[in-house]
C-alpha cells in the first residue's frame, strides 16, 4: 500500500530531520502539494509555505526524538484522492506525545510513491 508507504517516509524524513542526520528538505518538498495545509494539534493552520520555514527552522533540534506511526486506516480512495488515518508519537527522552492525524493525497506520477500531501489535520491524543 503505497499510502502507508508514504506516511513512514516522511515521518522518517522528519525524524532524521529534527535528529541533524539529514541537511536536505527535498524529499519533503517533493510530495507537499502547491495547495498544501495543516491543522496542527494546537489548531493553527499553516500553508505550505510557513510549513517549510517551520520545518527549516528546526534542523538538528531534537537530537533525541524518535517518531514513529501506527493504525494505519484508508478511510476513502477514489479516483485521483485517497484519505488515510494514523497515529504519530513522539518520544524525546521520556516524553511520549501522540496525535491522531488525518491525511488527504492526491495521487502524482512524479511523486517517490505516487502520492502529494494535500492537507493533514491533527490532534492530540496525550501529551506526554
Amino acid at each position: 500500500m503505497n499510502w502507508v508507504d508514504e506516511i513512514i517516509e516522511m515521518h522518517a524524513f522528519f525524524e532524521a530531520w529534527f535528529q541533524g542526520r539529514t541537511d536536505s528538505t527535498e524529499r519533503m518538498e517533493s510530495v507537499l502539494a502547491t495547495e498544501f495545509t495543516i491543522v496542527g494539534p494546537d489548531g493553527a493552520e499553516v500553508d505550505r509555505a510557513g510549513t517549510i520555514e517551520s520545518v527549516t527552522g528546526g534542523q538538528g533540534a531534537s537530537p533525541d526524538l524518535v517518531i514513529s506511526t501506527s493504525d494505519h486506516r484508508l478511510l476513502h480512495e477514489s479516483g485521483e484522492t485517497v484519505v488515510a488515518s494514523y497515529v504519530e508519537t513522539h518520544v524525546s527522552g521520556d516524553h511520549p506525545r501522540r496525535r491522531s492525524s488525518t491525511v488527504v493525497f492526491e495521487r502524482s506520477e512524479t511523486a517517490p510513491n505516487g502520492l502529494m500531501w494535500v492537507r493533514v489535520h491533527e490532534t492530540w491524543l496525550d501529551r506526554g
